[in-house]
Formats: structure tokens, sequence, C-alpha cells
């Protein structure tokens, strides 16, 4: 009887093992699938034309836009999406791929790819840059200390959000000792804001956020408290003309 409760309890540890041993394989070798050659020249084909060139001469990006950084509450939260990224089951509905193409004239397009109702790419819109240092692989690239590639795991980018001072998308990454910081790929000076680029916690991230919409929320209520008192000046100088205009004339 104790052999067998032995033999017993050593199965249970090796499927244990193989059951942690799995996982972390699907967490570091494994990612968000980026779409097929198929797919990507079907979404940017031009008058129904391949544009097979475009997939040749092309990097590719995902980025998260289910979610906006405003609404995510927790560290824990942000880490989940990393996890999901990782494992290839994030939310793509609403986000998008972008496509970075280096055209002859030493132009960079950023071709930005959404997803239709049929669940189908599309391209929505385009950004061109003339320098290769503004493009945001190439920011990415110098943040990461490594040129970023869509096999990486463990990293997530984050759509730019109108709520937030952050002019562009922020880059999650879980680094080797599980800590998870964001990236801000540029410096920003913005309504009395100043962050520079680099890596941030979560926390710092959204104290930065509170301080962008407590200013201005400030500025509203200072516009609102002039609007209001143009108002009552000209509501009593209206008032005292009626008043005296009426006199003078009896």
């Amino acid at each position: 009887m104790e052999v067998k409760m032995n033999n017993k309890a050593a199965k249970i540890l090796v499927f244990i093992f193989f059951c942690i041993f799995s996982l972390n394989i699907c967490i570091n070798s494994f990612g968000i699938t980026p779409p097929s050659n198929d797919v990507l020249i079907n979404a940017l084909s031009k008058n129904g034309e391949p544009n097979q060139n475009v997939v040749n001469n092309t990097d590719l990006f995902f980025v998260y836009n289910a979610v906006p950084v405003s609404k995510i509450k927790s560290e824990d939260e942000l880490r989940e999406l990393v996890f999901k990224s990782n494992t290839d089951t994030i939310d793509m509905k609403y986000s998008n791929w972008v496509v970075t193409e280096h055209k002859t004239s030493n132009e960079y397009f950023e071709r930005v790819l959404s997803y239709d109702k049929n669940g189908k790419l599309f391209e929505a819109e385009n950004l061109i840059y003339e320098d290769k240092n503004y493009t945001t692989i190439t920011l990415m690239s110098e943040l990461l200390g490594e040129q970023y590639n869509t096999r990486m795991t463990n990293i997530l980018l984050l759509g730019a959000d109108r709520a937030t001072p952050f002019g562009s998308v922020l880059l999650v990454k879980v680094f080797d000792d599980d800590s998870l910081k964001v990236g801000v790929l540029v410096d920003i000076e913005r309504d009395k804001i100043s962050i520079k680029r680099g890596w941030y916690s979560f926390d710092e991230i959204k104290k930065f956020i509170a301080l962008y919409n407590s200013d201005k929320i400030s500025v509203g209520n200072s516009i609102i408290l002039l609007i209001g008192g143009l108002i009552a000046v000209v509501s009593v100088g209206f008032i005292l003309y009626k008043k005296y205009s009426i006199r003078f004339i009896l």
C-alpha cells in the first residue's frame, strides 16, 4: 500500500511539473500571431491590385486598443493583458496592426490596419515620417535596447489615449525579475506636465494621468467662472441700462 501511495504521489508531481513546464513554454515561446502575408496583401491592396512589395519591405507591430490605459485600474489587470498577448488570447476586435513601410524616397509609412465588423483587416489611416528615427518601431527598439520583432513576448503596446498626456503609444514590458514597467517613447511637455522618455511604474503612469486630468478640470472651472462672471456683468449692465433709460424717457 505504501508503495502505491508513493507511485501515485510521484505521478501527481510529474503531472504538476509537466503543467508548469508547458505553461513556461507557452509564455516564453509564443506571442500574438501576426496576420499572414496574404491577409496583409489583401488589406494593403489598392484598387484590387496586390501589394506584395509592401509586405516584403515592412515591419509589423500590434497595438491594443480595446481598453484605453486611462481605464486600466491596476497593475494586475495590465499584467493579465500582457499574459493574454503571450498566449495569443488577447481581444483584437478594437485593436490595430501597424505596418511600417520603407519607401525608396527615404520616407516611412505607418499604415494602420483595423478590423471591420466581419473581422477583416483594412487600412484605416497612414502616417508619413521623413526620418526613420521617429518611427514607432525605432523608438520601441531604442527603449527595449534591441530590435523589436513580433516574436518578442512579455511586451504589449497600448494605443494612444486622449484622456492622458501621452500623445503616442505606450510600451508595457514584464522584465526578467517579474517587475512590470510602462515605457514612454518620447519626451512630453504638455499642460505644465513634463515627462521624459523612459520606463515608469504603473502607479507613476496613473499619477501623470490624474495630474493631467486635474489640470484640465482646473482650466475648465476657470473658463466656467470667467463666462459666469461675464454673464453676470452683462446682466447687471442690461438691468441698469433698462432702469435708467426708462427714467430718462419719463
